[in-house]
């Protein structure tokens, strides 16, 4: 059983697994747009958002290989010319995406009460201008 209340800033333990450093940046970033996803993405849709992220075009040749090497190391599973993630995959991209929050927050372990800090202010925000009528 995975233990699913694990956050980015927990101490990493003696008997934590060493990091699998097999995943690029842009495994990773096709990874999280996959994972995120509301229904399995294509190719073409994988490409636009990892573009919108990155600021970039992504063309869909350039992630083939990439993406085939998920596919081999089962970090991801077709479906349809759709992809989603696996239980693999997420296993390869949680130290790496941790990493990224620690390395954001450069080691101060401020990120998740920066974030909560923000969630609380838009909250407040949205109570300050009464009834939203939709």
């Amino acid at each position: 059983m995975i233990d699913m209340t694990a956050v980015a800033n927990d101490p990493r333990t003696a008997d934590s697994p060493g990091c699998d450093w097999k995943m690029t940046v842009f495994e990773l970033a096709i990874f999280m747009c996959v994972f995120r996803a509301g229904r399995a993405p294509g190719l073409e849709e994988i490409c636009h958002v990892i573009g919108e992220w990155f600021e970039c075009a992504v063309d869909p040749t350039s992630a083939a290989a990439p993406i085939e090497h998920m596919l081999a190391n089962r970090w991801v599973a077709e479906e349809s010319h759709c992809f989603r993630a696996t239980e693999e995959g997420r296993s390869a991209a949680r130290p790496l995406m941790n990493g990224i929050i620690r390395m954001l927050d450069q080691g101060t372990r401020l990120i998740d009460v920066a974030l909560m800090m923000s969630v609380l202010r838009l909250s407040k925000g949205e109570l300050d201008h009464g009834l939203r009528i939709l």
